[in-house]
C-alpha cells in the first residue's frame, strides 16, 4: 500500500508544491502532518471548495491542536465566531472565497504564510476558475515581497507542465493507487423515460436486480449525481425497489443534518447501504466507500454539458479507501454520447484551464488593492491584456472606476466580491429605488435582497414544481405588498429582462422540509448585506439599512434555526411580525426560543 511523501525540504525553502496522486493516497494528511509540525510559516491556510470538506479537515487538526481556525459560512453561525480571531490561529482552514476575501482585504496579514489549495483541478469549473485564477496571481504577485509560499493538490491536475512552469513548483507525482479499483463501464441505449436522472437509477436497479452486483457484499455504496432534487429523488428511487437504507447528502442540507450522514460513512456499523450525492461527497472529503456508482455524465444549467472529466476521475477515486478496502468499485452508467468524456476521464485527458469569464470583478478588486490592472496578464496565470482593457471600460461605463481609482460604489462591489452581472443588477436597483423612496423600507429591502440573489446565484435556472410546496406559507411575500412586480416592470423597460424572483423563491424559506432552504438563506444573507451598504453610503434610501441589517440577522437565525429542526414558519412570522422591536438584536432565534419559554 503506498502513500505520497511531500517534500519537506522544498516546503522549508519556500519551494511551491503541486501534489498530484489519487484519492487516498494522504496528500492532504501529508500537508496537515507538516502543518503541525513545521516552524518556518508563522501560518498554515488550507482552502477547500465545499463546507463537508472544511468541516473534516479542520476536525481533523483540531484533534492535535487547539491553534487552528476554521472561517467559511457554517462557522459564522456560531455564536462567538470572530473572524480577526480566527485568522491570527498558527492553521486556518477556509473556503476558496474566504481566502480571496482576506487576500483583498488584508494582504499584509499574509506575511510568511503557506497556502495550501486543495482539489486544484477545479481550476478547470466554471464556477471556481475565477476564484482561484485569481487567488493565484495574488501569490504570484505577492509571494518575493511576503514570503507567501503556495501548495496544489489534486489527483486529477490539468495542465500539469504548464502549471508548474507559471508558479514555478516542483511536481510530486505518485500514479499508484493505495487500493486497486475496479471499473465497469455499463453503455446504455437512449432511454425512454423522460428524467434523465431517473432514467438512469432505474437502469442501475435494473443492474443489480439482473444479479450483476450483489450488494450485501459490499458495506456502503456511494451514487453520484449531480443536482439535489434528483438526489433526494433517486435515494427514495433505490430504497423503494432495491429494499436497503438510503439517503441522499448536498449542501441544501442543514449542518446537523450533512454531519449526520458523514458520521455514518466513518461509523462501523452504517445506518444506510446506499448513499446519492452531490459534489459535496465528490470532492476533499474521505469517504471510506467500497463502491462507487457514477449515474449524472451530464449537467442541464441552462444548456446541456457534460461533467468534465476531471470531476468523473475524482467520483470514481472515491472507491475504495486504504484500511476499509481490499479494492474499490466504480461503475459508470453511460449514454452514447458520454463515452467520449469517459474516455477522457480514464485517459487522464483533463482539458485546458480557460481564461476566467468575469474578468469585471478581478480587474476592479485589482485596482482596489492598489495594483495595475494590465499586470494581470503578466502575474495571472491565463489572463489577456484585450480582456482587461474590455473590462476596465465596462467598470468605468458601470461607474465603478473613476480615473483608474475606484469609487465609492466601486469599493463596495470590489470588497464584497460582487460579480459583474451582480455590478449590472444594483445599477439598475440604485436607479429603481429612487423612485420608490415612499415605499414601506422592508418591502423594499426584501425585494432586492431575493432579487439579487435569484439572479446573482443563478436560482433563476432552478425550475421547482410548486405543488411539491404546497405548505408553502405566504408570509414573506406579504411584506411584499404592492412594491411586487414594479422591479419587473422597470428592469424589462430598459434592459429587456424581469430580475425579480419566480413566486416559489419565496416560498421555499417556509418549507425546508421539501427544497434545499440553508443555501438560499445563506445567499440572501450575503445580499441584504450589499443592500444595506448601499444604503448607509447613501447609493440607495438611507432608510433601508436597518430592514436590510435585519435581513441579515434573521437569514443567520434562519440557518441557525433548521439546524436545530426549529419551527420555520413560527419564527418567520414571530421575526417579521416583530421587526421594529428586533431590529437591533443579533440572535433572532434565541429570543423567539425565549419567547415561547423553551
Amino acid at each position: 500500500m503506498s502513500f505520497v511523501k511531500i517534500d519537506v525540504n522544498s516546503l522549508n525553502s519556500y519551494q511551491p508544491l503541486m501534489v498530484i496522486s489519487p484519492t487516498g493516497s494522504g496528500k492532504t494528511s501529508s500537508i496537515i502532518k507538516y502543518a503541525l509540525k513545521q516552524n518556518v510559516y508563522s501560518r498554515v491556510v488550507f482552502a477547500l471548495p465545499t463546507k463537508a470538506a472544511i468541516r473534516e479537515i479542520f476536525n481533523k487538526i483540531k484533534m492535535y491542536t487547539e491553534d487552528v481556525g476554521r472561517d467559511d459560512s457554517d462557522a459564522r453561525l456560531e455564536e462567538n465566531f470572530n473572524s480577526s480571531e480566527v485568522w491570527k490561529r498558527r492553521i486556518v482552514v477556509t473556503s476558496y472565497e474566504r481566502l480571496l476575501s482576506e487576500l483583498i482585504s488584508d494582504q499584509d496579514n499574509f506575511m510568511n504564510n503557506l497556502i495550501v489549495i486543495d482539489e486544484a483541478h477545479l481550476l478547470l469549473s466554471e464556477g471556481r476558475n475565477c476564484t482561484l485564477q485569481e487567488i493565484l496571481a495574488y501569490y504570484t504577485y505577492l509571494k518575493e515581497k511576503m514570503r507567501i509560499n503556495v501548495v496544489l493538490l489534486s489527483a486529477t491536475m490539468p495542465e500539469v507542465d504548464e502549471l508548474s512552469q507559471y508558479l514555478g513548483a516542483k511536481v510530486i507525482c505518485m500514479k499508484e493507487r493505495p487500493v486497486d479499483l475496479e471499473i465497469r463501464r455499463i453503455r446504455l441505449k437512449k432511454q425512454g423515460r423522460e428524467n434523465y436522472y431517473l432514467s438512469k437509477a432505474h437502469a442501475f436497479i435494473d443492474y443489480v436486480k439482473e444479479g450483476n452486483l450483489d450488494l450485501n457484499k459490499y458495506k456502503q455504496i456511494l451514487v453520484y449525481t449531480n443536482t439535489r432534487k434528483s438526489a433526494e429523488e433517486i435515494s427514495l428511487l433505490l430504497e423503494k425497489y432495491l429494499g436497503f437504507p438510503s439517503t441522499y447528502h448536498h449542501a441544501g442540507l442543514p449542518l446537523e443534518r450533512r454531519k449526520e450522514i458523514e458520521n455514518d460513512m466513518r461509523s462501523e456499523n452504517n445506518k444506510y447501504k446506499i448513499i446519492v450525492s452531490t459534489d459535496t461527497l465528490a470532492v476533499s472529503i474521505n469517504t471510506n466507500v467500497d463502491v462507487v456508482v457514477m449515474l449524472a455524465l451530464k449537467r442541464f444549467a441552462g444548456t446541456k454539458t457534460f461533467v468534465e472529466p476531471s470531476t468523473i476521475s475524482q467520483v470514481i477515486g472515491r472507491a475504495g479507501r486504504p484500511g476499509y478496502s481490499e479494492k474499490g468499485l466504480a461503475i459508470i452508467f453511460e449514454e452514447n454520447d458520454e463515452a467520449k468524456v469517459v474516455d477522457k476521464a480514464l485517459k487522464k485527458d483533463y482539458g485546458r484551464v480557460d481564461e476566467p469569464i468575469d474578468y469585471a470583478q478581478t480587474v476592479l478588486r485589482w485596482i482596489y488593492t492598489r495594483k495595475d490592472p494590465y499586470l494581470l496578464s503578466k502575474y495571472g496565470f491565463r489572463y489577456s491584456q484585450g480582456k482587461v482593457k474590455d473590462a476596465m471600460v465596462f467598470l468605468e461605463n458601470i461607474g465603478a472606476i473613476e480615473n483608474h481609482e475606484v469609487t465609492l460604489i466601486g469599493k463596495i462591489f470590489a470588497t464584497e466580491m460582487v460579480s459583474k452581472i451582480g455590478m449590472n443588477l444594483l445599477k439598475i436597483i440604485m436607479k429603481f429605488d429612487k423612485k420608490m423612496e415612499k415605499e414601506n423600507p422592508l418591502s423594499r429591502s426584501i425585494l432586492y435582497s431575493f432579487s439579487y440573489s435569484f439572479i446573482v446565484d443563478g436560482y433563476y435556472n432552478k425550475r421547482v414544481n410548486l405543488e411539491i410546496l404546497r405548505e408553502r406559507s405566504p408570509i414573506i411575500l406579504s411584506y411584499l405588498g404592492r412594491i411586487k412586480g414594479k422591479l419587473n416592470d422597470y428592469s424589462f423597460q430598459r434592459i429587456g429582462i424581469k430580475v425579480e424572483p419566480e413566486e416559489w423563491f419565496y416560498y421555499a424559506l417556509t418549507t425546508p422540509q421539501k427544497i434545499f432552504t440553508d443555501d438560499i438563506a445563506e445567499s440572501l444573507r450575503k445580499s441584504s448585506e450589499i443592500i444595506s451598504r448601499l444604503a448607509e453610503n447613501s447609493l440607495i434610501d438611507r432608510k433601508l439599512v436597518e430592514p436590510s441589517n435585519f435581513i441579515m440577522r434573521l437569514m443567520r437565525s434562519y440557518r441557525r434555526l433548521i439546524r436545530n429542526k426549529g419551527d420555520v414558519n413560527e419564527f418567520l412570522y414571530f421575526a417579521l411580525s416583530n421587526y421594529k422591536k428586533l431590529s437591533n438584536d443579533e440572535f433572532l432565534d434565541r429570543i423567539w426560543i425565549s419567547s415561547k419559554g423553551i
